[in-house]
């Protein structure tokens, strides 16, 4: 008997996203009030800390999701085949490591006879959902795949997780210098806007990501169809 209800994983994102927002609804304030060097200051920690949140609710909110199949207690053959292949992904790491035909046999085993096993993964090893600290969208996409979600919502905002989001917090956290203001007339207006879009975008996405899990979840998409 599943223990872990639909409604205790609704409550746990929803948690979890509820006090992410506030804290970059401050900082979004904090932007739009400040001027000339303070708003320089904020725009960059802004930028860092929408990073942090877009990364860390990904990664706890797809390891939320692990835990809620674990308590279904599935036969690894009743799941998709993407489930099932994160069901591997420890046992071919390790065998990666190893040039013995015995530990290579394990992978083998495994996929015949498994199948009975129950779907079980550790969701704390940093290798079942793996962030890499640098969520790009390549990243993403391989998330995704992995949990068996569609990754089309996400394509046409490849630019704003790579460009706009990714390679300012990138230079910002190897201490570059990023200049947000250009020399343009209204340039303070012009970074307030910009990073507002930012804002909306990637939380945008974090609550496309939050509604895939609970759609997954409601209508049992983990499992193998017939």
């Amino acid at each position: 008997m599943a223990t872990y209800s639909l409604e205790s994983l609704q409550d746990k994102l929803d948690k979890n996203l509820s006090w992410r927002k506030k804290e970059l609804t401050i900082i979004k304030s904090n932007i739009q009030s400040s001027s000339k060097e303070i708003l320089l200051t904020a725009l960059r920690s802004g930028v860092t800390l929408l990073y942090s949140h877009w990364e860390g609710y990904i990664k706890s909110a797809s390891r939320e999701y692990l835990k809620y199949l674990n308590a279904q207690n599935l036969q690894c053959c009743k799941v998709i085949d993407n489930l099932f292949i994160l069901h591997l992904k420890k046992t071919v790491k390790d065998a990666k490591k190893s040039n013995k035909s015995l530990v290579h046999a394990q992978i083998y085993n495994k996929i015949l006879y498994d199948n009975e096993n129950i779907f079980k993964v550790d969701v704390m090893d940093k290798d079942i959902v793996d962030t890499e600290s640098n969520l790009s969208y390549e990243v993403l996409r391989d998330i995704l795949f992995s949990l068996g979600f569609d990754e089309r919502s996400y394509e046409l905002k490849q630019h704003f997780i790579e460009n706009n989001l990714l390679e300012k917090r990138n230079k910002i956290a190897h201490g570059e210098f990023v200049n947000f203001l250009s020399n343009q007339l209204n340039a303070e207006d012009k970074a307030k806007e910009e990073f507002n879009q930012l804002y909306h975008e990637i939380l945008g996405l974090i609550e496309i990501f939050k509604e895939q899990i609970l759609d997954a979840a409601l209508y049992e998409k983990y499992r193998k169809s017939g």
